[in-house]
């Protein structure tokens, strides 16, 4: 009989994954009406956590910790998704945590995991810090930044090349003969902020510091900036896909049609990215996902860097129209 996955015990139950896991793990407050629907989707499913090292050799726990910066990010549920599914197949258990793109949640993150005595850690690191991770790789257990490449030879990644991702965007809207260009980030700390707005100048060309606007990243936080911008540009290129939705979202209040009067550029193609008609940079996190657990299995840790593709959607074809 097939077991029941951490997945579909959040789908019964109403709630996220990293929800079940805080219950699970009893680590983090839940309210007692949400417990009891896990507790009882639990029960109902037979879900049996990996939690023990009773099946397990070499006193491993057979947990990993997976840090992700924002768990309602479409980007890091498909991430937690994919890695409940390797871990599954391979009788292991995924402990979630979210930091909300806090560098002091991450560190807390971190020795919460350390704590329950995981194998390995998978993070998604705000990225302008590394010293708490070399002090867990010091430590002996595995780490791997997820999307964030560090200079540091001894931090093993799975990670993107954000300029030349974002150049692409930069030079199809160069190539379209667009002027006038905003671009919505998010923190200018990181180093992914950092490097989707060099490579996006690297293929477009000088764009001034006053069209370069950091942000919180929230999609009604980039819907409210476009909704108070007294003239629009030709094109808006975004940290995210649910930044860039949020620009759509403010565009059509304003009857602009998308693709045709202004282009949006995302990044990273959510699911959601299709059903919107969103052009955005793709971002391959299956094989990212299947990199991280093959490093985690073997034990050898390696640096990998992956090439983003540009992906053309209505939101950003000429004419707006798919042709």
């Amino acid at each position: 009989m097939k077991r029941a996955t951490l997945r579909e015990v959040a789908l019964k139950a109403g709630t996220s994954m990293m929800t079940v896991s805080r219950v699970i793990n009893d680590k983090e407050p839940v309210s007692p009406e949400t417990k009891a629907r896990v507790l009882k989707a639990i029960e109902e499913l037979q879900y049996e956590p990996h939690q023990d090292a009773r099946s397990l050799r070499g006193g491993k726990t057979g947990r990993i910790g997976l840090i992700v910066s924002d768990i309602r990010n479409p980007f890091y549920a498909q991430v937690v998704g994919d890695m409940e599914d390797l871990a599954e197949l391979n009788r292991m258990a995924i402990v979630v945590t979210d930091t909300s793109r806090k560098l002091a949640q991450e560190k807390k993150a971190i020795k919460s995991l350390m704590d329950i005595r995981v194998d390995s850690i998978v993070i998604a690191p705000e990225g302008y810090e590394s010293q708490h991770l070399l002090e867990v790789i010091d430590s002996g257990v595995g780490l791997i930044s997820f999307g964030v490449h560090f200079d540091d030879p001894r931090i093993p990644e799975v990670s993107i090349d954000e300029e030349q991702g974002a150049s692409q965007a930069g030079r199809y809207l160069r190539e379209c003969g667009i002027k006038s260009v905003l671009i919505y980030m998010g923190n200018p700390r990181k180093l992914t902020t950092r490097g989707r707005i060099d490579g996006f100048i690297k293929g477009f060309g000088h764009v001034p510091e006053d069209r370069i606007t950091c942000m919180e990243v929230d999609w009604k936080i980039s819907c409210e900036a476009v909704r108070s911008l007294k003239e629009l540009p030709e094109a808006f290129f975004c940290y995210n896909d649910m930044m860039a939705m949020g620009v759509i979202k403010a565009l059509m209040e304003r009857n602009i049609e998308i693709g045709k009067d202004v282009k949006v550029i995302g990044y990273d193609d959510v699911y959601m990215a299709e059903i919107a008609g969103l052009s955005t940079i793709r971002i391959p996190i299956r094989r990212m996902v299947e990199d991280a657990f093959k490093m985690i299995l073997s034990g050898k840790w390696e640096k990998i860097k992956y090439v983003p593709e540009l992906i053309m959607r209505k939101s950003a074809q000429i004419g707006g129209d798919g042709k």
